[in-house]
C-alpha cells in the first residue's frame, strides 16, 4: 500500500463562539479501515475536518508536522511500527490521540499515552462518534481557556520578573519583560530580547508555555511564543502575522488570528 496525503481545504474553520472546525489526521494501517473510519466520521462528525491520512510511522509524523492537527485517530498497528512509536516522536505531542486496534491488549498503554479513547475493531459508528465528541469537547474547552487568558493579557500589564536561561556556555538572568518573542525549532527554543540578543536553550517550547503565559506570552503558531506587551500591531495580509516592537513577524495561525481580531474588536 502506497503512502497516501490528502489536504482538505476548508473556509468555513472559523474561531466563531468556540464552534471552529477540529482538525483531525487519521495513520492506519489498511485500505479497508481507511475507508471504514472516513465513512463513519462523514455520516457522524461534520465538525471534523480530516486534513491527511497514511499508514506508517514516518508518514505520520510528517502529516502531523505539515497539517498541526487537533486530534488523532491512530492505529496500534502501522506498516512500519506501533502508534506508540509514533507519539515518541513528540516530546509533548500538541494533539489529542484516539487509538483503534485490533485487540485489547493495548488499552492500559494507550491510557499511559493519555489516549482520550481506545477503540476495539471492527469500528462501531456509534462508539466512534462518542470519543471523537468526546475529544472535541475537550479541544474546544482547552481553547476557550486560551482566548480567556490571551483576553486578559490584552487588559493587563505585563508584571516585570526574572527568569534564568542556561545555555551551552553560560547562564542568563534575563527580565521576562524584556522577552519580544520565542521562537521553536526542534527540541531547542531561541529567546529573542529587546537588545537586540538571542540566546537558544536546549530545550523545546512546550516547556516555556505554562509557566509564561500569566506574563502575556501566547502561543499563536505552533513554533512561537510572543509577548503581547511587545507587539507592534497585527497585519491581516498574507495569513497574519503579528508584527513585533523590533520589527520581526511572528506567523499567526489561522484559527488564532480570527481569535485575535475578535479579542481586540472587543476592546473598549
Amino acid at each position: 500500500m502506497h503512502t497516501q496525503l490528502m489536504l482538505v481545504e476548508n473556509k468555513n474553520s472559523k474561531f466563531v463562539q468556540n464552534e471552529f472546525m477540529i482538525k483531525a489526521i487519521i495513520v492506519a494501517d489498511g485500505s479497508g479501515l481507511m475507508d471504514n473510519i472516513l465513512g463513519a466520521l462523514k455520516t457522524c462528525c461534520p465538525h471534523l475536518e480530516i486534513a491527511g491520512f497514511t499508514n506508517g510511522i514516518k508518514s505520520g509524523v510528517a502529516a502531523i508536522n505539515k497539517y498541526e492537527p487537533d486530534l488523532v485517530l491512530l492505529d496500534t498497528r502501522l506498516s512500519d511500527g506501533s502508534g506508540f512509536d509514533l507519539v515518541r516522536h513528540f516530546d509533548k505531542p500538541d494533539f489529542k490521540i484516539i487509538f483503534i486496534s485490533s485487540s485489547i491488549d493495548y488499552a492500559v498503554k494507550a491510557i499511559k499515552f493519555n489516549a482520550i479513547d481506545y477503540i476495539i475493531k471492527p469500528i462501531d459508528e456509534e462508539e466512534l462518534t462518542l470519543a471523537v465528541n468526546k475529544a472535541v469537547e475537550i479541544i474546544r474547552f482547552e481553547e476557550s481557556l486560551h482566548q480567556k487568558a490571551l483576553g486578559e493579557s490584552i487588559n493587563n500589564l505585563n508584571k516585570i520578573q526574572r527568569l534564568v536561561l542556561k545555555a551551552s556556555d553560560q547562564v542568563h538572568v534575563v527580565n521576562i519583560a524584556d522577552i519580544i518573542r520565542i521562537e521553536a525549532d526542534s527540541n531547542y527554543s531561541t529567546f529573542h530580547m529587546l537588545d537586540g540578543r538571542q540566546i537558544l536553550i536546549s530545550k523545546a517550547l512546550k516547556e516555556y508555555e505554562e509557566s509564561l503565559l500569566e506574563h502575556g506570552f501566547h502561543r499563536i503558531h505552533k513554533s512561537h511564543l510572543f509577548n503581547i506587551n511587545k507587539m507592534s500591531h497585527l497585519d491581516k495580509v498574507d495569513g497574519g502575522y503579528v508584527i513585533m516592537v523590533d520589527g520581526s513577524r511572528v506567523p499567526v495561525s489561522s484559527r488564532k488570528k480570527d481569535m485575535l481580531l475578535e479579542l481586540f474588536n472587543e476592546m473598549k
